[in-house]
């Protein structure tokens, strides 16, 4: 009885460890995004398998961002997921580069009591756009300008990339044309004109952004400039009319829902006077 006790023991024992330590299948998504300012942010999208064998987003999840410099990871900082498994870092201004002028990051999932480890490494170039455009010029010309920065620490421009060029909104860029892309040429320039007939502010401002979306090179990086180029409008008089809609409401629907309710309310204030009416008659006639 001891024997079997001891087995029956260690057998639970086993199952309960092996409960523990089993875990759900990762994978990582990286997106690399250079804004205006120069700023670099690598995005990571985490998913997990669950029960019936499907990917769905990883919330919570143990994230951590390396930097590649030579064959070492430089840990740049820890992370965890949102709700919806996504996470990003910073990174720092200048990244230790390769010989062929790369940066690596790489992004790993480890350590996690939920998930099994996994990791996805993300390999750039580092490079720069910069746009140029006359406020003053009828033509409405805008050129965008790719530069790689070499080793002596020299701008050069880089042939046949893709700028796409957008005006920026309150919700995200609007193409500023149907036919919104342009290759750059042989001195990294995009040469781009802006339609007329753009909505801009009261004043006619407004900002063309240029862009170089998800590239397999160089990731997403954007400038951007202001102008003046944009169709002026109008200031509304009346910026929150009387609509259904709206946060005012028609005076016909307040006239007729006035009427509705006060005959509602009326009825209730006339009720207590009837019913003290004919208390005041029964007790007449019983005397």
């Amino acid at each position: 009885m001891k024997i079997t006790g001891i087995i029956l023991s260690a057998v639970l024992f086993c199952g309960v460890s092996f409960a523990q330590t089993k875990k759900a299948e990762s994978s990582i998504q990286l997106s690399f995004f250079k804004k205006a300012d120069n700023s670099k942010t690598v995005s990571a999208l985490v998913m997990g398998k669950n029960k019936d064998n499907k990917f769905l987003p990883a919330g919570n999840a143990h994230i951590s961002f390396y930097a590649k410099k030579d064959k070492e990871l430089v840990l740049l900082t820890k992370t965890t997921t949102d709700g919806h498994g996504k996470t990003s870092a910073t990174l720092p201004k200048d990244l230790p580069l390769d010989a062929d002028r790369y940066f690596g990051i790489t992004v790993k999932l480890e350590n996690d009591s939920a998930y099994e480890n996994s990791e996805e490494e993300l390999r750039l170039k580092d490079v720069n756009l910069a746009i140029k455009l006359n406020p003053n010029d009828t033509a409405r010309i805008v050129t965008a300008t790719v530069t790689e920065t070499t080793a002596e620490g020299t701008g050069k421009g880089v042939k046949d990339v893709p700028i796409n060029f957008y005006v920026q909104r309150l919700f995200g860029n609007m193409p500023a044309a149907e036919d919104h892309t342009v290759n750059t040429n042989e001195k990294g320039e995009a040469v781009f004109t802006c339609p007329k007939g753009i909505p801009g502010d009261t004043a006619g401002n407004m900002t063309i952004v240029a862009m170089i979306d998800d590239n397999d090179t160089y990731g997403t990086v954007e400038s951007k400039s202001p102008c003046k180029w944009g169709v002026v409008l109008p200031i509304d008089k009346d910026p929150f009319p009387r609509a259904i809609w709206g946060a005012k409401a028609q005076w016909g629907m307040i006239i007729s829902l006035s009427i509705l309710y006060g005959g509602v309310w009326a009825s209730y204030i006339f009720m207590p006077f009837q019913l003290r009416k004919i208390k005041k008659e029964e007790n007449e006639l019983t005397t």
